[in-house]
């Protein structure tokens, strides 16, 4: 039974004076590579224009696009699809080319703004020649492999300026000639080795 006599507890006043509580704000989470920054995030698109050594540097000489994968793996495909015709009072001359091939890039070292890229690239190329006159067209197929070494200098993750040198290491040359009535011949060289005459390229790309 409650005490008839007990004094009722106080009632709690707010202090009007008293000092508002401190918003609590919260703390970003920084990257713990500052440098990451300085290239896509995921997966990316470029385009670039450049130059092939030895040429004039009053007009680019090289174009390419470019797929980067999240991982920094990036992919440069090929892909040439031409055919001429020339007609002349004294016969015709038709030729036609399809070329497909890449060039990947493995990086291998990532120091502040530069990479270190592997260069390892395959290219297959199909080139008909057709001549007035019957049996006598000309095809070549050609394989290559190539090997090299790049380093891409990021000025901003959009942007972006490579120098790469590219080797040749395997080269697979195969020529079909037909001979009128006396039939086909087929000639084919093969042409390897470990050799370090570097073509250099320097071009800049810009990445979506």
């Amino acid at each position: 039974v409650a005490d008839p006599w007990a004094t009722p507890p106080a009632a709690v006043v707010a202090d009007p004076w008293a000092a508002p509580p401190t918003a609590i704000t919260p703390v970003l989470e920084r990257s713990s590579d500052p440098d990451a920054e300085l290239r896509p995030s995921g997966w990316a698109v470029a385009i670039g224009v450049g130059y092939t050594f030895p040429t004039s540097l009053q007009t680019p000489n090289i174009t390419s696009v470019r797929l980067r994968l999240a991982s920094g793996l990036t992919i440069e495909p090929q892909l040439a699809l031409a055919a001429s015709s020339i007609r002349m009072p004294v016969g015709a001359n038709d030729q036609g080319q399809l070329t497909v091939g890449s060039l990947v890039r493995y990086p291998l070292r990532a120091r502040r703004r530069v990479d270190l890229e592997a260069i390892a690239s395959a290219a297959v190329s199909y080139h008909t020649v057709d001549p007035a006159g019957d049996l006598n067209n000309r095809a070549t197929t050609t394989f290559d492999l190539g090997y090299g070494l790049a380093l891409a200098y990021w000025l901003t993750a959009h942007w972006s300026v490579s120098l790469t040198a590219t080797n040749p290491l395997l080269s697979i040359d195969r020529t079909r000639q037909e001979a009128g009535a006396s039939g086909t011949s087929v000639n084919q060289s093969t042409t390897g080795g470990l050799v370090f005459d570097p073509q250099v390229a320097v071009m800049i790309h810009l990445y979506d």
